[in-house]
């Protein structure tokens, strides 16, 4: 790749003290943040909200993310606020919805006694506050959204963002989720200089709508399981549910974006209440606030182009690894996924600037990108066609 050439940057790059700047205060951002702040290398975050107030349901964490946790000595922490996954059941409806039959039920306790640690779930908004919690407040700015970036080998990074404001730095990391504004950017930079491969330009496919929220505290003589202090995944197969193929266009998530099909959904039968007795998905909604009930796009799309020049993307800003599940399904097969890998994209991309720290020249931040990019591309790509096997 040629040397990138940009004269309005007036950025003077360090090899010796790189400036890095991290563009989204999500859970894959704060992590590659805590890893950067032990290692003492520099660093900034532009977050889009003008609030954190991370938005979602509940979030998976497998045995694999566990020896990050504990290296950066926030094992104990998270173990206050998760529950150990016993397993789950998958239940078929019938063609009256009015009986849930079980069609299979696992068991995955054992299989803490051969990584020496468990699956677990916990509130996605608990893990978010608690890594929050160790990153420097001074460190992230609000309300910047990223509307360009211009690079150049030579001066670095330049980055505009909706309130006026200009960064630069010598590495951009675009962390900033699934419609990511850094990648959007990249994009349209490599498109006019005609090296974005097609397959990145093409569309996403058709999306479909997940709903998501988190309770607040619910009387274990409604929901019995409330009170075993151990977490279960079960999925239910719907018969002909409404919406079903009913396809959304909206870049945002958030609480403002549910409700516009509730009362089709609201009726759907759980096996939940005493003795498997059924509660619906009313009884939930009820039970939880408006503001953390979330409607979110599902799509399915894999990345190729995940580095160029100075930039690099990493989270759901290079994968969309949700995978398309009806409304009729309620819970995710892959729930949590995305959590596990942009927390290991983080470790594999703190790993590679490590070792370059001391003399981040173009040529090698463009191996360390590389680098991240080779180890993390093949686990990336595997797991999006196993979460297409279990949806």
């Amino acid at each position: 790749m040629p040397d990138l050439k940009n004269s309005s940057i007036h950025h003077t790059p360090n090899p010796s003290n790189p400036k890095i700047l991290i563009v989204g205060a999500g859970l894959g951002g704060l992590t590659l943040a805590i890893l950067l702040e032990k290692a003492l290398i520099d660093y900034e975050i532009l977050e889009r909200a003008t609030a954190l107030k991370p938005l979602g349901s509940a979030t998976g964490l497998a045995p694999n993310v566990m020896p990050l946790l504990e290296q950066l000595g926030l094992l104990d922490e998270t173990k206050k606020i998760w529950l150990e996954c016993m397993g789950g059941s998958i239940y078929r409806e019938s063609p009256d919805g009015e009986i849930l039959n079980l069609l299979s039920k696992s068991d995955i306790s054992a299989l803490k006694g051969l990584s020496g640690y468990a699956s677990v779930f916990m509130s996605r908004p608990d893990l978010h506050a608690l890594l929050l919690s160790h990153v420097p407040s001074h460190k992230i700015h609000l309300g910047k959204r990223v509307l360009s970036l211009s690079q150049s080998s030579e001066n670095g990074v330049l980055v505009r963002t909706s309130d006026g404001s200009t960064y630069e730095c010598d590495i951009l990391v675009g962390s900033d989720g699934a419609y990511s504004g850094v990648r959007q950017s990249l994009y349209n930079l490599m498109k006019k200089e005609g090296c974005l491969p097609s397959s990145d330009g093409e569309d996403m496919k058709v999306c479909h709508m997940s709903v998501l929220g988190t309770t607040n505290s619910i009387d274990p003589s409604i929901i019995p399981l409330s009170k075993d202090g151990f977490a279960r995944c079960d999925h239910i197969l719907g018969y002909k549910k409404p919406h079903s193929s009913d396809a959304f266009k909206s870049s945002e998530w958030g609480s403002e974006s549910s409700g516009s099909t509730e009362e089709d959904w609201r009726a759907f039968k759980l096996p939940l209440g005493p003795d498997n007795s059924y509660i619906t998905v009313g009884d939930l909604i009820n039970s939880t606030d408006s503001d953390n009930v979330t409607k979110v796009m599902l799509e399915e799309k894999l990345y190729t182009t995940w580095h160029h020049g100075r930039v690099v993307l990493m989270g759901d800003g290079k994968i969309h690894n949700y995978i398309t599940i009806k409304v009729e399904v309620k819970m995710l097969p892959n729930a949590g996924r995305g959590a596990v890998n942009a927390m290991l994209d983080a470790v594999i991309l703190a790993n590679s600037l490590y070792e370059i720290a001391k003399v981040a020249t173009y040529s090698n931040i463009r191996s360390a990108f590389k680098e991240y990019y080779d180890e993390r591309f093949p686990q990336a790509k595997a797991d999006l066609e196993s979460s297409k096997k279990v949806a």
